[in-house]
């Protein structure tokens, strides 16, 4: 993500400039402009000034310091992603980390307690599938709350989960909230090579847009169609046992693409492989070859 991005920060100013000439019109026509236009120029430039800038200006505070020593450790000690960078890559990375914290609120679930590990293994994952692409921003998708375990996936998402079957171990509620099981976000970080993190599961259902369907929303014109053929080819293997990805994958459109990041980014290797149509069109789509 870009710490300044002058051309959203300018673009943005210039629709607000015409959005108060625009509203001022009417005023301006009919002779009354001295009362209303400074009001809805102060409207205008406190939206601005008072909610879309100040945004960036914390975004420039928090790159000058990111992390902590402790916080750089832990990382290099959990994310192996992480102690591969160079050092740009790494202040980069860091920095990424660093706003998503500030920016996205983390909260334990039944006494569970998120420590700076936690935090840092959370955004850690969200980064990752971004990390080349700095003009790409997470939506708002609410709170992000982190389970003790396996919860019910019958709507109550209720972590008493004796005798059900339906367990899930992360979510992406409809409402926005984003929710992950504790100890399968330290087990993806602990074996990052199996092609398991939910971590990079369920960010990868955030990218996938409000009506997850297995076509992000950021894929360009261009790489539509592509996608869609390399998903659907990819899609039929793997309900005839073939394929690369795991069977739930063939769950429906959005696991599929769910899978495939997890894939891709855990083993990467492995799917160029035995996929290197799909490991192409992900590399394409995160400006990634990992």
């Amino acid at each position: 993500m870009e710490v300044f991005p002058r051309r959203r920060i300018y673009g943005r100013l210039e629709l607000t400039a015409l959005a108060c000439l625009f509203f001022s019109s009417p005023f301006i026509y009919y002779g009354k402009a001295l009362f209303v236009v400074p009001v809805i120029c102060g409207i205008g430039a406190a939206y601005y000034l008072g909610l879309f800038l100040p945004r960036y200006l914390r975004r420039r505070r928090i790159a000058e310091a990111p992390l902590s020593e402790a916080d750089r450790a832990l990382l290099e000690q959990h994310v192996s992603f992480y102690s591969g960078l160079s050092p740009d890559d790494r202040r980069t990375y860091e920095t990424d980390i660093a706003i998503f914290l500030a920016e996205h609120r983390i909260e334990g679930v039944d006494d569970v307690v998120v420590s700076r590990l936690v935090e840092l293994l959370v955004a850690a994952t969200a980064v990752r599938l971004i990390f080349r692409r700095p003009d790409w921003e997470y939506r708002d998708f609410g709170t992000i709350l982190v389970y003790p375990g396996g919860f019910r996936n019958d709507g109550s998402y209720s972590t008493d989960i004796s005798g059900d079957e339906s367990v899930a171990v992360g979510l992406v509620h409809s409402a926005g909230n984003v929710i992950l099981s504790l100890p399968h976000l330290l087990a993806g970080f602990k074996t990052d090579n199996d092609g398991l993190n939910v971590g990079y599961h369920e960010f990868a259902h955030v990218l996938d847009g409000f009506r997850p369907d297995g076509v992000p929303a950021a894929l360009t014109l261009g790489a539509y169609r592509p996608w869609v053929e390399v998903m659907q080819r990819e899609f039929e293997k793997v309900h005839k046992g073939r394929s690369v990805l795991r069977s739930y994958a063939g769950t429906d459109p959005a696991e599929f693409f769910a899978c495939a990041v997890e894939a891709f980014f855990e083993q990467p290797a492995r799917v160029l492989e035995k996929a290197p149509d799909l490991y192409r069109e992900l590399s394409v789509f995160f400006n990634q070859r990992p």
